[in-house]
């Protein structure tokens, strides 16, 4: 704060000399907003080809509530959590995240074919309409670090 005031002493002291820019505006923090959200998740095993995976379509219900459905595309061994998808809203954006989560017995079945889920989502918001709607598919991260097996003596 000292050098600032000082160098614009020192710029009023010398003519000719631009004066020094305003400090910049501090921005007030971003607020989010829970939302309620509605899902159905059902199994899309007509779509023929992976052109259509990611099709979103977003209606306006009413006011205060959107209507969201999206096609995830993910492995033949995951399934959509949807108890588990969760939804915010960061000033004009509204983010929607949806989980995946493993059906597989061990997590070291490996991966094999494409699978598609259709997500319908109804989401109710408090603060009005977003400008614009972020919808991703998040996986768990999940580390092996190892593996023991025993066999039972008898």
């Amino acid at each position: 704060m000292l050098n600032l005031l000082l160098a614009w002493a020192l710029a009023q002291a010398q003519p000719g000399q631009p004066p020094l820019p305003a400090p910049p505006e501090v921005q007030a923090p971003l607020r989010y907003l829970p939302i309620r959200v509605d899902a159905r998740v059902a199994p899309a095993e007509s779509i023929p080809a992976d052109a259509r995976a990611g099709d979103m379509l977003v209606s306006i219900v009413d006011g205060q509530t959107l209507r969201v459905a999206v096609t995830v595309r993910h492995d033949e061994l995951e399934s959509v959590n949807a108890a588990a998808i969760r939804a915010w809203r960061a000033e004009d954006d509204l983010q929607i995240v949806i989980p995946l989560v493993s059906n597989a017995a061990t997590p070291f079945e490996p991966r094999c074919c494409a699978a598609y889920s259709q997500a319908d989502l109804m989401l109710t918001l408090p603060a009005g309409l977003p400008v614009k709607v972020t919808v991703r598919t998040e996986r768990p991260q999940l580390h092996v670090i190892g593996e023991q097996r025993l066999v039972p003596q008898h």
